[in-house]
């Protein structure tokens, strides 16, 4: 049990600048033993860029290992899991990470590809990256929406530290009860939530809108820490399954002594995400809760790809027009997904659809998650 009487502290700064970061650092009580490696978990979910608020800003952390290296820290390791289907050394190089650990001499770690050992679970057994067993762990979360969980903070970042197939069973058994397990068998020594640019909205990814929040939160007590955040951004915590979740565990603390700034002075409304179905013209998307973001991004993606390059207009992207204008048209995602009622033409995206794949008017893309090219392949599909 990890509770306790004492509430936690959380460090909270509102910053104008990005250079801030560093005199902030300063204030937090980051008390790493100089004999244990240091490994640093951001958000890579993707490959975007570092100023997009879909992923963690490689400004920032090059900060944070500069800050590292003043205070005699010598062992430190980048590590992250992008999300399925995402190539981690794309990620590195496209969010800007490739560049920062070539400047600071820091190397990076694919933890979808990193040696493993085995923790009983209460599912059975997770395999949990080795880096993490002896390290002082700082876990570095972006503040974003989600449509799946309403908010992906630090226990939700820890998802990545997840095998390919551990992923999947998170995403198979529905996230929530999944994740605040995870944090029962790992826990970051220290969380530094990035809110200096947010998503509000469809987030994770870009179907969310960017925020300039300009927000900083830390602490030692993760719980607290996400706690914090969501009411920054004007969601009550206990509307957080996993962090209701946690609570109830007696995994942490959702209550806290606020360092710094106050949270009212700071706390903005956020545009909350549609958790269940968006709808534009004749354009459905459905997702069950148990619905990957990824899936959802590439058909997105597969859209904007087909708008953005004039070749494709004909075969991709005026068949969807057309079906949205005069017709209908239905992408449905995640495990136990149905045919929508009143649906006409129906894209069954991802291999968890697979049980429509024989439906009449279904067009299935396989894929875990498939990709915005596949999904183009499909768009081209309707008009037949």
């Amino acid at each position: 049990m990890i509770r306790t009487d004492k509430m936690p502290d959380i460090y909270l700064k509102k910053i104008k600048h990005l250079s801030q970061f560093s005199g902030w650092l300063k204030e937090l009580p980051l008390a790493i033993p100089l004999d244990r490696p240091v490994v640093l978990k951001p958000n890579l979910v993707f490959p975007a860029p570092g100023t997009s608020g879909v992923v963690s800003d490689a400004r920032l952390v090059g900060m944070l290992v500069e800050y590292l290296r003043e205070i005699g820290v010598r062992d430190i390791t980048i590590a992250e899991g992008p999300g399925l289907g995402v190539d981690a050394w794309e990620a590195f190089e496209r969010t800007g990470f490739s560049e920062l650990a070539r400047r600071y001499q820091v190397p990076l770690l694919d933890l979808n590809q990193a040696p493993r050992y085995p923790v009983k679970w209460y599912d059975g057994q997770l395999d949990l990256p080795v880096i993490f067993k002896d390290a002082y762990y700082i876990n570095l979360p972006k503040m974003k929406t989600h449509i799946n969980t309403l908010v992906t903070l630090g226990l939700k970042n820890q998802k990545g530290l997840l095998s390919y197939a551990d992923k999947k069973r998170f995403h198979k058994n529905g996230l929530h009860r999944p994740v605040a397990e995870l944090y029962k068998i790992i826990r970051p020594d220290f969380t530094i939530l990035d809110g200096f640019t947010a998503i509000e909205g469809d987030g994770p990814l870009f179907a969310g809108k960017k925020v300039g929040f300009k927000v900083l939160i830390a602490g030692a007590d993760p719980l607290a820490v996400d706690a914090a955040g969501c009411r920054l951004m004007s969601i009550d915590p206990l509307e957080v399954d996993h962090l209701s979740l946690a609570s109830q565990m007696r995994l942490g603390s959702l209550e806290a002594t606020i360092i710094g700034d106050r949270l009212d002075a700071c706390a903005r409304r956020f545009k909350r995400p549609q958790m269940e179905m968006l709808k534009m013209l004749g354009l459905h998307n459905q997702r069950t809760p148990l619905a990957c973001s990824l899936c959802g991004g590439s058909a997105r993606e597969g859209l904007l790809s087909s708008a953005r390059d004039p070749r494709k207009w004909a075969a991709s992207l005026m068949p969807v027009l057309r079906q949205m204008v005069f017709g209908r048209v239905d992408f449905v995602y995640g495990k136990n997904a149905e045919i929508p009622k009143n649906s006409r033409k129906v894209i069954a995206v991802g291999e968890c659809t697979k049980h429509l794949k024989d439906l009449p008017d279904v067009i299935w893309v396989d894929g875990c998650p498939p990709s915005p090219e596949m999904l183009a392949e499909a768009f081209a599909k309707l008009k037949k």
